[in-house]
């Protein structure tokens, strides 16, 4: 071929496209669209094992809001009724019951331990969600630190098999970036983009050949027959 393609040029791109949606996104938190971080632009998330895309929901409609059900992200506007969405991007995990939870959490002033669970708000049994998404309804009455626990299989055995979501309720700005689950989304998208476009190239590359052949056949003909028709 011409045109070398490499898959470190490949990569290349694929990130500076995720580069360039995490800045949009950030963009769009700072000139208020839509009034919170992550309400347009995905919400990867995941852990070493699992990456789903996090939804959250509130009817009605707030100021500056253009929708209503705005799509929120990790910062939930407000108290309320409340519906919390992940969409499976792994086809394995949607044969694999999985069960729904919504805690409320508590945090270290000076951040030296890890979250605490105060109570659950409500929670799903174990089931298989054949379609790709799983949804859970939740009422917070008071703003605070929630996460939403998606626990990967019945007889789950590692904590890797729990995928934690935080996010708040009525405390903007409070939530945190979810570094691991960006780049665990980034991974996803660089794999399968190598693949299609390492695909696309090895057709192109055979296209071309075979018409070249037929193309070469087709003249061999004609000339055979000129041969015959003298």
């Amino acid at each position: 071929m011409n045109k070398q393609f490499t898959i470190s040029s490949c990569l290349a791109a694929l990130l500076a496209l995720f580069v360039l949606v995490s800045a949009s996104e950030a963009f769009a938190a700072r000139s208020g669209k839509d009034g919170y971080s992550g309400s347009n632009m995905s919400c990867l998330m995941g852990n070493d094992f699992y990456a789903v895309h996090f939804s959250a929901f509130q009817p009605g409609r707030r100021a500056g809001e253009s929708t209503d059900f705005t799509k929120y992200c990790q910062e939930i506007p407000g108290v309320g009724t409340t519906y919390l969405s992940i969409d499976l991007l792994d086809r394995d995990v949607r044969k694999t019951p999985i069960s729904l939870r919504v805690v409320e959490e508590e945090f270290s002033e000076d951040g030296g331990r890890p979250p605490k669970q105060l109570r659950t708000l409500t929670e799903i049994p174990a089931k298989v969600y054949a379609n790709g998404t799983a949804d859970i309804q939740a009422n917070f009455s008071q703003p605070g630190h929630y996460a939403l626990v998606a626990t990967i299989g019945e007889d789950a055995v590692s904590e890797d098999d729990h995928l934690r979501i935080p996010f708040t309720v009525a405390l903007e700005g409070a939530a945190t970036v979810n570094w691991l689950g960006r780049i665990t989304g980034a991974i996803v998208l660089l794999f399968f983009g190598t693949i299609g476009v390492i695909a696309f190239r090895t057709w192109r590359a055979y296209r071309p050949k075979k018409a070249k052949v037929e193309a070469g056949d087709l003249v061999d003909a004609n000339v055979e027959a000129n041969a015959e028709a003298r």
